[in-house]
């Protein structure tokens, strides 16, 4: 799953007070792993990660994460084709 958007990431975390080690913790990741998604360092993780981290927030589902598209074959990570 990509990350839509690490601002609206961020200020939902400052809105439910998590800390990136708190966030971590819910959603079975590391500290390190939830920064580098705050930096934009990394900007994908499995659908359970970000189903977690959505659920910890408190947001609704593909609020944060959209499913990654394989750019090389139009489908997206699950296999289903995408509109080109």
């Amino acid at each position: 799953m990509k990350l839509k958007d690490r601002d609206l990431l961020r200020k939902y975390m400052d809105l439910g007070d998590f800390s990136q080690a708190r966030l971590g913790r819910y959603a079975g990741v590391s500290r390190q792993f939830i920064n580098q998604l705050c930096t934009g360092e990394r900007a994908t993780c499995t659908p359970t990660v970000a189903q977690r981290i959505e659920e910890g927030l408190r947001v609704l589902p593909n609020t944060l994460f959209a499913p990654s598209v394989s750019h090389g074959t139009g489908q997206s990570a699950k296999g289903k084709r995408t509109a080109a």
